[in-house]
């Protein structure tokens, strides 16, 4: 078995198929989504662990039950039967009855100044994962039109603090009666152009205005865009949709299938569950498990193929 991606979900997907004693790679180019942050929270038992510690966990234990790794990115992966060819950048191919892609997403950041330098550090895409942390300090919100349902992010954030201000970055997005809900709870709307975050190692400080104004704040909250971090799902054909993960299928027998029989998707790059990394481990254990199921309703099959075979004389 070739997982592809060595994060929560893909780890997660490893282990169970280790202790099915399956044989497993997990290939890993170690570029993570929530690199730029210092914790993770909200994972029971790990809360406040650094992904790069959490990781590290995770491979032990596949590796306690024989699974191997490749730091590699996975470069092609061809139907083969009865599988699938796996091309590493590494020019290594590999074979896999079954494949299983983790890669993940990449959040599509606006170009602002600052904006990419501040990510993970003051300004966040999670409140369940970094809201407890600046509670009832300081809070931005920034709402543009990719994120028509922004409203409601908005009303999380203000769960959080009270001093609150929503961003619209120029931008119409925001009818009469969300500016007058705003308004009647105190939350200020600024509907200036942002042209810059200012900060330093220790977090975000203020928000510069184009008419010239700096909006001091300790934090900014903003869910972007996301897309594909792995070029894998477009060359397979896999369905993208417009929230930039793939399409996935549930059956009777488990999760995560694809279009592409023998291919499952999970964790964030798939429509399974919602992004964050209880929800990815909890994915790629379900997709893991039913993997498995998969491969032993099939060797059945073989067998049962076999025996109806006439003897040939």
């Amino acid at each position: 078995m070739v997982v592809v991606g060595g994060g929560p979900a893909g780890l997660s997907a490893a282990l169970q198929l280790g202790r099915s004693r399956r044989d497993v790679l997990v290939c890993d180019d170690d570029e993570p989504r929530n690199g730029p942050a210092d914790e993770a929270h909200g994972y029971l038992t790990r809360d406040g662990v650094a992904p790069t510690e959490l990781r590290r966990l995770g491979r032990e234990e596949v590796a306690e039950y024989g699974g191997e790794f490749r730091d590699a990115r996975v470069t092609a992966v061809t139907e083969d039967e009865p599988g699938f060819a796996v091309t590493l950048d590494t020019r290594e191919t590999v074979t896999s009855e079954k494949i299983v892609v983790a890669t993940g997403v990449r959040d599509v950041l606006p170009e602002t100044d600052g904006f990419e330098a501040l990510w993970g550090n003051g300004v966040y895409h999670c409140p369940y994962c970094h809201g407890y942390e600046v509670r009832d300090e300081p809070l931005g919100v920034l709402i543009r039109d990719e994120h028509p349902h922004l409203p409601d992010y908005a009303k999380l954030i203000y769960n959080l603090s009270r001093d609150l201000v929503v961003f619209t970055d120029g931008q119409d997005v925001l009818d009469a009666e969300t500016r007058s809900m705003f308004a009647e709870r105190g939350i200020a709307i600024e509907d200036e152009p942002i042209i810059g975050l200012d900060g330093s190692e220790d977090g975000l400080e203020s928000v510069s205005l184009a008419d010239g104004r700096d909006v001091a704040r300790r934090a900014l909250f903003y869910p972007p865009p996301m897309e594909q971090h792995s070029e894998l799902p477009d060359r397979l054909g896999l369905d993208v949709n417009r929230m930039g993960v793939v399409e996935t299928t549930q059956s009777q027998h488990g999760f995560g299938f694809t279009a592409v029989s023998g291919l499952f998707v999970t964790g964030d790059a798939s429509s399974g569950y919602p992004p964050s990394i209880a929800a990815a481990v909890a994915d790629g254990s379900v997709v893991g498990a039913t993997v498995n199921m998969e491969l032993s309703k099939e060797a059945f099959e073989d067998v049962s193929d076999t025996a109806n075979v006439d003897p040939v004389e």
